[in-house]
């Protein structure tokens, strides 16, 4: 099955000489009113910066077509309470947060308190090293509160990896720790990822479109298409929002935006045993 992802940017061609861009968003400054059970951040532990961080280029998807982003809208400057979902959403930059923002990632509860989910196309699996790509929590209008966090090394389904199959577009990353030693879910809090394969029900959505410096954040009904994808249908999604958590209104993520055919229909692979499987993977060595 082929699906349209949605991220931006420039376009590059690796090993599977697979068209994919880069460039995609998050930070859901509206998002957190609407969710409850998330994973607090430490007591005492926020907003300080986080340390060195380095860019990752984007993994393959016979599907990945950049979608043309509309204007932007206006966001709050205050820096988002540790622990909601304003301040566990991010953007994924190619470098640093002075260049562009391609994919939106969420910090995911985690054994090692380090963990990232975003879409698989936005980021190339295996060990990355200084050349790699930095997550940036709560980003808005050029400020990163909490820093920007180096990606040590991505996991994915070799379904997706090396198969390009939609079905298992999904990446989990690992974050190395700041220049004081804390992992990231101690400074920003995380979300909880359910894989039993939930779906219509309610779900709020934040992601980047890749032309903002703000995240667009819309609630909305997830609707099973198929036993493998379900979709939500909220206007002005458009490149730059691949890689977006669907939190549903336990605070937990049920699905990962992948694609979808225009920027006012948005997908996400349902996520199952095969997402559990891969957490399990990349939660192995903490």
């Amino acid at each position: 099955m082929l699906r349209r992802s949605k991220v931006g940017g420039a376009v590059t061609v690796d090993k599977r000489t697979v068209v994919t861009g880069v460039l995609c968003a998050v930070a859901a400054l509206g998002a957190s009113a609407a969710m409850t059970k998330v994973v607090p951040a430490a007591e005492g532990r926020s907003e300080a910066p986080a340390g060195a961080a380095a860019p990752a280029k984007p993994s393959p998807s016979q599907s990945s077509r950049s979608q043309a982003a509309k204007q932007p809208q206006l966001t709050t400057s205050a820096v988002p309470r540790p622990g909601s979902p304003a301040a566990f959403t991010g953007a994924l930059f190619e470098g640093g947060v002075q260049g562009d923002h391609f994919c939106t990632a969420t910090v995911v509860h985690s054994p090692g308190k380090n963990m990232i989910v975003t879409a698989g196309h936005c980021l190339l699996a295996g060990k990355h090293g200084d050349a790699g790509a930095v997550f940036a929590p709560a980003y808005a209008n050029g400020g990163a509160p909490y820093g920007a966090w180096s990606i040590e090394e991505v996991f994915e389904d070799t379904r997706w990896s090396e198969g390009s199959d939609d079905d298992y577009d999904l990446a989990f990353a690992r974050l190395a720790p700041d220049a004081s030693g804390r992992n990231i879910e101690d400074v920003t809090g995380a979300a909880t990822l359910d894989t039993t394969g939930r779906s219509g029900e309610e779900i709020t959505v934040t992601g980047y479109p890749a032309d903002r410096k703000v995240p667009r954040t819309c609630t909305a009904s997830a609707i099973r298409e198929t036993p493998t994808e379900q979709r939500f249908d909220c206007a002005d999604f458009p490149g730059g929002t691949s890689g977006s958590a669907w939190l549903a209104k336990d605070g937990k993520i049920i699905g990962i935006l992948t694609g979808g055919d225009t920027d006012d229909v948005s997908t996400s692979t349902i996520l199952g045993e095969y997402a559990a499987t891969l957490y399990a993977k990349a939660t192995a060595g903490r």
